[in-house]
């Protein structure tokens, strides 16, 4: 193959020479970006952009020579920014799944401590259960529970009193703030 003329009917415009060229460089050309890919697919989606970019550009107009080693450049420098491509993805997938793993995990937890929290709600007595559940699931003011239930404001104060020390008691200090804190409107 003559690259010189190649070259000059590649500034000429023949599409013929474009062909000459791609023949004899092609198979060589994939083998050096799948030697660096390691994937025969994405050596092929590489060197066929190459080609293109080649040809759409007219890259070949500013080469006085040497077209086979700017080819196998092109493709170096593609190859390695696929590459380059591919480890942001994966370093991009690898922190996508950690947060989600992460989100859950606590979610999981989240879910674990209001089942707690439920559990010990439901060992109120009743009524001490349904002042605890206006007031603090439903965001009721005491007066409007009392109003409610037809008991004093101090009834429904000692009656929140007693659930607060059964529920400390039941889940203990930390885990009955922290969960008091997390689900609960005031």
């Amino acid at each position: 193959m003559d690259e010189k003329r190649i070259l000059e009917s590649l500034k000429k415009e023949d599409r013929s020479a474009f062909r000459e060229l791609f023949d004899a460089y092609y198979d060589a050309l994939i083998l050096f970006a799948n030697h660096l890919l390691n994937n025969a697919e994405a050596a092929e989606d590489v060197v066929q952009d190459c080609f293109v970019d080649f040809w759409i550009s007219r890259r070949f107009e500013h080469l006085d020579g040497g077209i086979g080693k700017y080819l196998f450049q092109s493709v170096k420098h593609a190859a390695l920014n696929d590459l380059r491509g591919c480890r942001r993805r994966e370093k991009r997938h690898a922190s996508l799944q950690q947060e989600i793993s992460e989100e859950e995990e606590a979610t999981e937890t989240y879910n674990e401590e209001l089942e707690v929290l439920y559990a010990a709600i439901r060992q109120l007595p009743e009524e001490r259960r349904k002042i605890f559940t206006l007031i603090c699931l439903e965001g009721k003011k005491y007066q409007e529970v009392a109003d409610m239930l037809q008991i004093s404001i101090n009834t429904v104060k000692t009656q929140m009193g007693r659930s607060f020390q059964f529920l400390r008691k039941i889940l203990g200090n930390h885990r009955f703030l922290i969960l008091l804190f997390w689900r609960f409107k005031y």
